[in-house]
């Protein structure tokens, strides 16, 4: 099936408990998820050595439901020869170890990826508490966020419980079908190395969460190493989509629907972006600002945890930004981040 072809095709969701087959050697399927965005994309491209999955799902008893379906509804004397994780976030690397052991195949996934979930798995409730709970503090939460944030524990562990053995692969990782072959890129934003796949002579694009097509993908510090200029390489990863994608492609995302022309979503994406700056930096020229007001300003009113961690990381990551490009200054008062003019 070419391009041409599928802008003439109205791509339905999958079967639910299978995966339903979209183009040529692609397959897709969708797990529910127990948050505002209710699900999450999983693919199999079927390659030269057999169906390769790529991401997971959470770590619940829903999910395991869901695959034990998908699993039964293979096709017959399908082998599968490996699963393959995008990158660490617990929708996507959750159920690893569980679909390792039930399909008897080998993991893989980018190297920095690896080592962020094994350093977030591996810290105690505990120490992950006192971690968030200082952060908070720094960033200007109310007492009664900090000492909750104290108390809440892992709750990325909470997500994914354990993990397999995963194998890192790099730049050299392919994989070759009937149809093509599915070159993999690492880029930096959403999360420290996420692994995309693409065909480029078939123009195909299966960016999971990197390009998503009606929200932003959250683009967040992480909470170990707070002034990272996180946003400034997310934005590079935009400009390099504009560069060397065209209209033509079509894109796969992790969430949410299939959809033509990733140039024009990288160029929505950095105008959404440079929005935000501007207003952090017009109200930072008028009074100093905490990372809470900012967050405020950006985002409103948060009404639950989750929301609230990924609403403030992502709030720093922009005042990051314009501190990394020397728009802004930063000094701490009380153990508190200010940022002024």
């Amino acid at each position: 099936m070419k391009n041409k072809d599928l802008k003439e095709y109205k791509i339905k969701p999958p079967s639910k408990y299978k995966f339903t087959k979209i183009i040529d050697d692609l397959y897709w399927a969708r797990l529910p998820l127990p948050f505002r965005l209710d699900h999450v994309n999983i693919f199999a491209i079927r390659s030269v050595e057999g169906l390769v999955i790529v991401d997971t799902g959470l770590n619940n008893f829903e999910t395991m439901t869901c695959w034990n379906s998908i699993i039964k509804n293979f096709e017959k004397k399908i082998k599968v020869s490996k699963l393959l994780i995008s990158h660490h976030h617990p929708d996507h690397i959750g159920l690893s170890k569980f679909l390792s052991e039930k399909l008897n195949i080998k993991v893989y996934a980018p190297k920095n990826e690896i080592l962020r979930a094994e350093k977030i798995i591996n810290l105690s409730d505990k120490e992950y508490g006192q971690m968030l709970s200082n952060k908070y503090e720094e960033f200007g939460l109310a007492r009664k966020a900090v000492l909750n944030a104290k108390t809440r524990g892992n709750f990325y562990r909470s997500m994914i419980k354990e993990t397999p053995f995963i194998k890192g692969i790099d730049r050299s990782f392919f994989i070759e079908t009937e149809y093509g072959k599915w070159n993999v890129r690492f880029d930096t934003g959403h999360s420290p190395s996420q692994l995309s796949l693409y065909d480029e002579v078939r123009k195909i694009y299966l960016c999971f969460d990197f390009l998503l097509p009606r929200i932003s993908p959250n683009i967040s510090v992480g909470i170990e190493d707070s002034e990272n200029n996180i946003l400034g390489k997310y934005i590079n990863y935009l400009e390099n989509v504009k560069n060397n994608f065209d209209e033509e492609w079509i894109v796969f995302p992790g969430h949410e629907f299939p959809y033509f022309d990733p140039v024009k979503r990288a160029s929505s994406l950095i105008n959404h972006h440079e929005n935000r700056l501007d207003l952090l930096y017009k109200s930072i020229k008028i009074k100093s600002i905490n990372v809470k007001t900012a967050m405020d300003l950006l985002f409103g009113s948060i009404k639950n945890d989750h929301d609230l961690f990924f609403a403030i990381c992502e709030t720093k990551a922009h005042l990051n930004l314009l501190l990394n490009y020397k728009k802004i200054n930063m000094k701490k008062i009380n153990n508190q981040i200010i940022y002024c003019n």
